[in-house]
């Protein structure tokens, strides 16, 4: 089964949840008692790219990330619409020969997710739908001379799917540490595991070496490429009703063409604090 197929299934079985979650509730009812968050974040990442419209070789190299999104979630339905913006430097080197890219990505994303009551208890919950995401990438190589400035707009609509285990602590917990005494108090964690698959992958680039930085050079592919990402999340609740997450998150995807293709792969190690606004 090829990943369009897996994530036109995850959609389906979106749909499915979300027609036998809510018979005994109004959505007014549901919009009302179901909690809501101003995430913001920050971390660190490692990216690999290769821009085939301008060199063959690798660039690697480390990066930092700040994002702020709102969620609005619980066990039944899950949305959140939010920004990312990262900002590093990669280098690539061939023999003693060196040479840079800073580069700089903005994304917009939006995820919608419901529960699949079939397959979902009281310790793991599974859910599907779909999220849409939108990253634009400025590149500059000054190593490159005209061909320094890469910019390129990535478009690509996933089928999702997440599932999430409830690892609270019910109990205290006493113990010692090194003979260090110690208490553990009840406390609300979970980890969770959300896969993002392209069904709709569309890219807005420059075309096969370029020679200069004009919009009109710049070709528009609806249905080509690919995209996947990853995240890992644990989360764990405050007394106060706030949050914090780690995550790792993945993702990986390449433009259509068979001689001008971008690929690039970032690994993300994130911190948020989610505040509770209800």
């Amino acid at each position: 089964m090829n990943k369009i197929s897996i994530a036109f299934i995850a959609v389906i079985f979106s749909f499915l949840g979300s027609t036998t979650s809510y018979a005994q509730l109004t959505k007014k009812e549901l919009r009302k008692t179901r909690p809501t968050y101003i995430k913001i974040g920050t971390g660190i990442q490692r990216s690999n790219f290769r821009d085939f419209a301008t060199s063959p070789l690798f660039y690697a190299g480390g990066g930092l990330e700040l994002y702020i999104s709102r969620l609005r979630f619980d066990e039944k339905k899950e949305g959140e619409y939010g920004i990312q913006y990262s900002f590093g430097s990669n280098r690539a080197s061939s023999g003693t020969h060196e040479t840079f890219s800073s580069v700089r990505t903005v994304s917009l994303y939006y995820r919608q997710l419901y529960q699949i009551p079939s397959i979902s208890n009281d310790l793991w919950n599974f859910k599907a739908g779909a999220s849409l995401m939108a990253t634009g990438n400025y590149r500059y190589n000054p190593s490159l001379q005209n061909n320094s400035t890469g910019l390129e707009g990535i478009i690509n609509l996933f089928g999702s799917v997440k599932v999430t285990r409830d690892i609270s602590r019910n109990r205290t917990k006493s113990g010692k540490f090194l003979f260090i005494p110690y208490t553990l108090l009840p406390r609300k964690k979970e980890l969770s595991f959300l896969l993002n698959t392209g069904i709709i992958n569309s890219s807005y680039r420059n075309s096969y070496i370029y020679t200069s930085f004009k919009t009109f050079d710049h070709e528009f592919s609806f249905f080509s490429g690919f995209r996947m990402n990853t995240a890992l999340t644990y989360t764990s609740y405050l007394k106060n009703k706030n949050a914090l997450q780690f995550s790792y998150v993945w993702d990986a995807y390449k433009t259509g063409g068979d001689l001008d293709s971008l690929e690039m792969a970032t690994h993300s190690i994130r911190f948020a604090f989610l505040f509770n606004t209800k």
